[in-house]
């Protein structure tokens, strides 16, 4: 499933942990702290354990936000982009379906 991955984290090292982390995961960045993806349930569980993880290790758990948010292709289309947005043909390849 097309899953978003969207943090607030005032720790910069943590930050930078947390979006290689994604990145490791095949997640694609949109912005500085959102990520976009293409991740089956387990691997969507097991990035929100090894990002906890990295929270917890740090106790900052409780100050920091990290969002997952799945979102089905036809809930994509529905989408409202103000702004410059993402260029969705540059992302057709690893997430056609999404974007069809």
């Amino acid at each position: 499933m097309l899953t978003w991955v969207i943090y607030d984290i005032s720790d910069n090292r943590l930050r930078t942990r947390v979006s290689e982390k994604c990145k490791d995961y095949g997640m694609e960045r949109l912005q500085k702290s959102a990520f976009l993806g293409d991740l089956s349930r387990n691997n969507s569980e097991m990035l929100a354990i090894e990002i906890e993880k990295i929270l917890d290790d740090e106790n900052t758990v409780e100050e920091d936000c990290v969002f997952f948010l799945p979102m089905c292709s036809s809930c994509i289309s529905k989408k409202i982009t103000i702004g410059r947005g993402f260029d969705e043909e540059e992302f057709k390849d690893k997430f056609y379906t999404f974007f069809e």
